[in-house]
């Protein structure tokens, strides 16, 4: 995969997800909800495509470090929703009659958060299942990071617990890989 959409890809994602929606509803400015969503879906289609198959050498690493910066940039979008969603159900309990449309509001919007946290995750899935593959990862730790990455928060101290073992990883291996390519080659049948 090019190196280019590597980067751009995740990059793509969190334009797009400050670009509209609820900022259009609140401060007036991006796109409205329906190309929002549009949008959206095919960045997050896009992305969770370049998680699955990127299969470079560096992958299980970088793979980590998109999932940590995608879930850190996130954070502000989740408050957001967050205080939008409790501001339009406090209004909604409020007015007589209304209440019974909140988990129409509200629910669709937290399933929204939802469904970008577990696109942003599919870079911690990628990641986790490639590492296990190498060895870099036991496949127990492995699938514990994949599990978290379900759950709303604790997704986001996986990735970063995640990106600083597959590091750690990283720069064990390498030395192990250049001390191995150094050494001399042994004929393992005993003929020059």
């Amino acid at each position: 995969m090019y190196k280019v959409v590597r980067i751009a890809l995740p990059l793509i994602f969190i334009a797009t997800v400050y670009s509209g929606g609820p900022f259009y509803d609140l401060f007036g400015w991006g796109t409205n909800w329906p190309t929002w969503g549009t949008l959206l879906l095919l960045v997050v289609i896009a992305n969770i495509l370049c998680a699955c198959f990127d299969r470079a050498e560096d992958s299980p690493h970088r793979l980590a470090f998109w999932d940590l910066v995608l879930k850190l940039c996130m954070i502000p979008f989740y408050t957001l929703i967050f205080l939008y969603a409790t501001g339009i159900a406090t209004i909604m309990f409020v007015i007589p009659g209304l209440f019974l449309a909140a988990p129409f509001v509200v629910v669709p919007l937290l399933a929204m958060s939802y469904v970008l946290m577990l696109a942003t995750s599919s870079y911690g899935f990628a990641a986790s299942i490639r590492a296990a593959k190498r060895g870099l990862l036991p496949g127990s730790l492995a699938a514990l990071h994949i599990a978290l990455h379900f759950l709303a928060v604790a997704d986001f101290f996986s990735a970063a617990v995640l990106y600083l073992q597959l590091r750690g990883a990283n720069k064990a291996h390498k030395p192990s890989a250049e001390a191995s390519a150094g050494a001399p080659h042994q004929n393992p049948t005993g003929i020059q």
